[in-house]
């Protein structure tokens, strides 16, 4: 960071002269006087700068202003991000101390595309916002609690004072004992309900002071000092949000209940009774719900460099499965057992293939009026299985037996190829024309919803989703596009190194792997579109693949060549 505190000029005071400041330069890291910003402005090497007021320049917080800009070692401008180190480099790093270091950017191709992909400041200030108004909400919380203790302290006293009174003055010691054990008690759990009080009340004003920073950054920070603030603000934004999701998990928000026994031995109190009773504390389930309008996956946010590198991505063979079938392979899954949907290009009659973990063929079923073009898990137990071009039905087929559950039509000339499962909703490819949502929850009335994207080719094309985005591959195009869930480009794939890409699939990581048929490959794609890799090609026997599944739950990888054999892997990172 430069010396500059903000009030006087730097390049005055390098040439020993105290000169008041008025604008401060990010990309210099010098504050400046009049005459040397008009300089500046003029300057060819600096007049595309831009420049904020010292005012504003103290706005920004700390971590952002001590972010550099020019490399301590060479003195030249941090053009380039690695993203091994999570740091900027030079030119001159780049070719010596990050020269074997994978994936370094051009610090504003890197910014651009994160930043048209991510939104993370938005996300942020969401999410600030979304503890901020929990905190809010646990605080009245917490004083309902205690003007329920006082209800119930009070409820309770009248108790023992009613019951003492029927009974003679042999009870005065006992009274005395419980009423000292209902204080004590008392002033336990309201001490404890007020240190969680002040918790939130401590934790509510980091909230808002990251809030302000926010806005500072949002307004005043250069892009190079947002991109890399975001880093540190992860941290801070991270440790708000897990702190009040830990009021969850912990004992802080359990509703806490006073009550008292009185003690039956009352009718022989002369010679019986050694104690009035008890007081104890009941904690039951929280009676507030925490809301996060940013929650999707219920995941804690990550900074934009703190995506899990697909270099780390390996595969082992578990086993290799010979799928008896003359027929295409176009679709698979793996879970309890392993299916495979197949289809004849000639007629319209699809089959289900069912095989064991170990490659083993167990039953099989045919679907008359249906390619049988993809399969999409329900549910552990239930799979739905689209008809292709020949059909407009999906059928819901347990997983086990491969008994069939329901047909369901989704209306004429709705011809559903690749399709997804998302919340009761399947949403799939139609007629090379649309993307369609169809709400399976709803009966026999199926309400659909169109959803239009850019890519041209709908027909034989393949979706996947999760919580956040769609993820649709085009064989004609050659291309993988990430949309979100209104249809909005994120970003697109489209390289040599995977050609005629087919069915795609998520890992727990949003990873995205896609069955490249021409390049006969898979292709692993990091959830920012920006890293690939060849996981699999021709040398592990992969030929022409028409079907991927990703089972998150044990790591499994299950890929199909589109006339067989298929293979199981066990993936690790």
């Amino acid at each position: 960071m430069a010396s500059s505190t903000g009030t006087y000029c730097d390049i005055c005071q390098s040439r020993h002269i105290s000169k008041a400041a008025e604008e401060y330069c990010p990309v210099c890291e010098e504050a400046l006087c009049p005459d040397c910003k008009d300089h500046h402005t003029l300057s060819k090497a600096t007049k595309s700068h831009q420049v904020i007021s010292i005012d504003e320049y103290k706005k920004l917080p700390p971590f952002i202003r001590e972010i550099k800009q020019q490399c301590d070692e060479h003195g030249d401008m941090l053009e380039f991000f690695c993203p091994t180190h999570n740091e900027l480099c030079c030119k001159k790093c780049i070719t010596t101390t990050h020269n074997e270091c994978k994936g370094s950017k051009v610090m504003e191709d890197f910014v651009d595309k994160y930043f048209k992909s991510a939104a993370a400041l938005d996300e942020y200030e969401q999410t600030l916002k979304d503890v901020g108004d929990n905190i809010q909400t646990a605080i009245v919380d917490r004083k309902n609690n205690l003007l329920e203790f006082e209800k119930q302290t009070q409820a309770v006293r009248k108790q023992i004072k009613n019951k003492r009174a029927e009974i003679n003055k042999h009870l005065n010691k006992l009274e005395a004992t419980i009423i000292n054990e209902l204080s004590t008690i008392e002033g336990e759990k309201k001490q404890h309900v007020q240190s969680v009080i002040e918790k939130l009340e401590e934790n509510k004003n980091k909230n808002i002071q990251l809030k302000n920073d926010v806005d500072a950054m949002k307004t005043y920070g250069s892009n190079i000092q947002v991109f890399m603030g975001t880093t540190k603000l992860q941290q801070l934004v991270s440790s708000q949000e897990k702190f009040v999701r830990s009021l969850q998990d912990d004992e802080s928000l359990r509703f806490i209940n006073l009550e008292c026994s009185i003690s039956e031995e009352l009718n022989n109190i002369t010679t019986d009774i050694r104690s009035f009773g008890t007081v104890t504390s009941i904690s039951s389930d929280p009676r507030i719900q925490l809301n996060w309008k940013s929650d999707k996956s219920a995941q804690i946010l990550k900074s934009p460099t703190d995506i899990n590198s697909i270099d780390n991505i390996n595969t082992t063979l578990i086993c290799k499965i010979d799928v008896n079938t003359p027929k295409t392979i176009s679709s698979c899954v793996v879970g309890k057992c392993l299916l495979f949907s197949t289809y004849d290009g000639f007629r319209p009659i699809g089959n289900i293939l069912q095989y064991d973990s170990g490659g083993k063929y167990l039953n099989e079923i045919k679907l008359k009026n249906s390619r049988a073009f993809d399969i999409v898990f329900i549910d552990l137990n239930t799979v739905a299985v689209t008809g292709g071009e020949t059909d407009f039905n999906v059928y819901i087929v347990d997983v086990t037996t491969l008994n069939m559950k329901r047909i369901i039509s989704v209306g004429r000339n709705n011809w559903l190829y690749g399709a997804t499962y998302n919340d009761e909703e399947i949403i799939g490819c139609i007629n090379g024309k649309f993307i369609k949502i169809f709400n399976l929850d709803s009966g026999k009335a199926i309400k659909a919803s169109s959803l239009s994207l850019k890519n041209k080719h709908k027909a034989k094309t393949y979706l996947t989703s999760d919580h956040y985005s769609l993820y649709h591959s085009d064989y004609l195009n050659g291309s993988l596009t990430c949309y979100d869930l209104k249809g909005n480009i994120v970003w697109s794939f489209k390289e040599d190194v995977l050609q005629e890409p087919r069915s795609v699939c998520l890992d727990s990581d949003s990873n995205v792997y896609v069955a490249g048929s021409r390049s006969n490959n898979v292709v692993v794609i990091s959830s920012d579109g920006l890293h690939s890799k060849q996981l699999l090609g021709p040398d592990d026997g992969i030929k022409a693949p028409h079907a991927i599944h990703f089972d998150k739950s044990s790591n499994r990888l299950l890929v199909a060549n589109g006339c067989g054999p298929a293979f199981l892997y066990k993936v690790s990172k």
